[in-house]
């Protein structure tokens, strides 16, 4: 029986199946260089340009011709996992698994039988122990009931030395549009009476959660803030800012009226080609399964 949490989820991606790669498959990210064991500076460290979020996690896969199983937790529609069928890397074997019935019909379409996909849950996965070489996920850690017992399963399905690569969300990023719908939403959402959408564990959204959570068992923890570039014209940066879990939530009055603000309020943004800045905070977590 599914949590409350879950069954919005699922509601959610059966209206919105490939939400997320919609906005990040080709969203632009500069992230920083990685710490290890989670410390951060007041300096921020040179890092790297990628082509997305998708194509960062799909670069922690090695690219030698060994068997490696590889599995994408939460694959969603199966960006990710199209990325790294387009090797066609000898001795790869790929795996997703997702909750949504409706993401994984989107994967079958577009995967067409490059990876085996499995209908399921997080908190009891379908592997034999010690089955899998890497694990994959792309923003959805953070909407996961239980954590522990994920990270669980994760390190019991893990190989001995097999890695784990997430991306989660991470801080605000200040001074663009998602700073001020933020400030916009708050009081919608209190007028309505919505509470804020509760879904997950709040420490995999912090650092030192993070560094808690994955204190036990895995080894060789490294961390990386990620800001990912969501520009384009005002309407269309709604249009991304609409589809986040508190927004979805409102009423079709309050999305008007929050829509009207909205566009007003990043007029003082606009650059000359008519697109406002639109930043997501995230970050990349890889670590080692402790042999």
């Amino acid at each position: 029986m599914p949590s409350p949490s879950e069954s919005y989820l699922l509601d959610f991606h059966a209206r919105l199946a490939g939400v997320t790669s919609r906005w990040f498959a080709d969203a632009p990210v500069q992230a920083e260089a990685a710490s290890r064991g989670f410390t951060t500076s007041s300096v921020r460290q040179p890092g790297e340009t990628a082509s997305s979020t998708y194509a960062l996690l799909e670069a922690v896969v090695p690219g030698d011709a060994r068997p490696l199983t590889v599995l994408d937790l939460a694959c969603g529609d199966g960006h990710l996992l199209e990325l790294l069928a387009r090797r066609k890397q000898p001795g790869m074997s790929l795996v997703g698994l997702d909750m949504s019935a409706h993401e994984l019909d989107a994967a079958r379409a577009r995967l067409n039988g490059a990876a085996t996909l499995i209908q399921g849950r997080a908190q009891s996965l379908p592997f034999g122990d010690a089955s899998v070489d890497v694990v994959l996920s792309h923003l959805a850690l953070m909407l996961m009931d239980d954590v522990e017992t994920v990270l669980a399963e994760l390190l019991r399905v893990l190989k001995p030395g097999g890695q784990v690569s997430i991306v989660v969300g991470g801080d605000m990023v200040p001074g663009q549009a998602l700073e001020v719908f933020a400030a916009l939403l708050k009081p919608v959402l209190s007028a309505e009476a919505v509470p804020p959408a509760k879904l997950g564990d709040a420490r995999v959204r912090s650092v030192d959660g993070l560094r808690e959570l994955f204190a036990k068992g895995f080894a060789d923890v490294t961390v990386r803030s990620l800001s990912v570039q969501g520009d384009g014209s005002p309407r269309e940066v709604w249009e991304s800012l609409l589809t986040t879990y508190d927004a979805d939530r409102l009423s079709p009055a309050a999305r008007a009226s929050l829509e009207a603000a909205f566009l007003q309020a990043v007029e003082p943004l606009r650059r000359s080609d008519g697109s406002v800045p639109l930043r997501w905070g995230m970050r990349q977590l890889t670590a080692i399964r402790q042999r």
